[in-house]
């Protein structure tokens, strides 16, 4: 009987094992069969696409030092981990954007690493700030900077666990007074700006419509802008 009993655990053993691993199988294939999709662009009217999903124009890589080279990749701009270095960034070199009063949308989602994977520096008047997401370790998000304190250490500090190979949706709304921003479901930012300095983290980020990723590997879809009334 004891014999029996061992032999009876040791079948459910190797039948959960059996079971886990034509999951995971499945999970690949599911995984495989997902990146093989082409994304086409969702452009609503009175929106304006800042990237065609075939090639970089009206991009230029911003050279950080030791940084990866981005690409598109079926529909999707890959902003791959920097080599022997830290970040990896596109900036705008297409026609003038508007400075305020304009709205972007993106989606973006990280796929290695563990820090930021979809941060944008954008204009704000006459100076730059960066929206950053998932930062320090891969949680923080918020605005970079607001008088001399980044997304760490400002009232917009939030924390979101992201995870891996998932698309999260970031809106960012820029006013002549304000700035708004919401991750996912989060707002994130939401601040009046009169009486405030609106800055780049010295030193770090370039003057420009940036996308960036630091020791990691984002991904980028549907970005695209519109102007405010």
């Amino acid at each position: 009987m004891k014999i029996e009993r061992i032999f009876v655990v040791v079948a459910f053993a190797l039948i959960g094992v059996v079971s886990c691993v034509f999951r995971s199988f499945g999970q690949r294939e599911q995984a495989v069969a997902a990146d093989s999709t082409v994304f086409q662009q969702d452009v609503p009217e009175g929106w304006e696409p800042l990237m065609d999903g075939e090639t970089l124009d009206g991009w230029e890589i911003v050279r950080f030092g030791g940084e990866g080279e981005p690409y598109v990749h079926k529909g999707v701009l890959v902003l791959p981990m920097a080599v022997n270095g830290l970040m990896t960034g596109l900036c705008w070199d297409g026609p003038p954007l508007p400075v305020k009063n304009y709205e972007i949308y993106y989606e973006a989602r990280r796929t290695e690493g563990n820090d930021f994977f979809g941060s944008i520096s954008f204009p704000y008047k006459d100076m730059y700030a960066s929206l950053i997401v998932g930062g320090w370790a891969g949680a923080v998000c918020g605005l970079s900077c607001i008088d001399s304190r980044d997304a760490s250490e400002n009232e917009t500090t939030k924390y979101i666990y992201f995870k891996d190979h998932q698309w999260y949706p970031v809106h960012l709304r820029v006013t002549n007074d304000s700035i708004r921003a919401v991750i996912d479901t989060v707002q994130v930012v939401n601040i009046a700006t009169a009486g405030r300095k609106i800055h780049l983290r010295s030193g770090t980020m370039a003057p420009s419509l940036t996308l960036y990723t630091y020791l990691t590997t984002g991904e980028i879809r549907n970005l695209r802008m519109r102007k405010l009334p």
